[in-house]
């Protein structure tokens, strides 16, 4: 195998680990994971403590939390960018 091929191959990342190209797929990223994350730790302290409600608790502050996530990193807002560059429109 020659090592410039090689090397192409390493730098490359996999899908798996590349960054969502669009806002609303980041934003369900971020909700699914937040469900499932505290959604799992809700049903092992129901195991634990032998309650039922702490999963469903888990779950809605999990798509809460997610959502907040998302929000902080600016993906839920439908502003435009400002644009990059150039003269502000005030400026005449």
């Amino acid at each position: 195998m020659p090592a410039n091929r090689r090397n192409k191959d390493a730098d490359q990342v996999p899908a798996a680990f590349q960054a969502p190209t669009k806002k609303s797929r980041a934003v369900l990223q971020y909700v699914l994971s937040g469900i499932l994350a505290l959604g799992l730790i809700g049903w092992g302290l129901d195991s634990l403590l032998g309650t039922r409600w702490i999963l469903f608790a888990g779950i809605a502050l999990g798509g809460v939390s997610g959502y907040y996530t998302a929000a902080a990193h600016g993906l839920t807002s439908t502003k435009p960018l400002p644009p990059k560059g150039g003269k502000r429109p005030d400026e005449g």
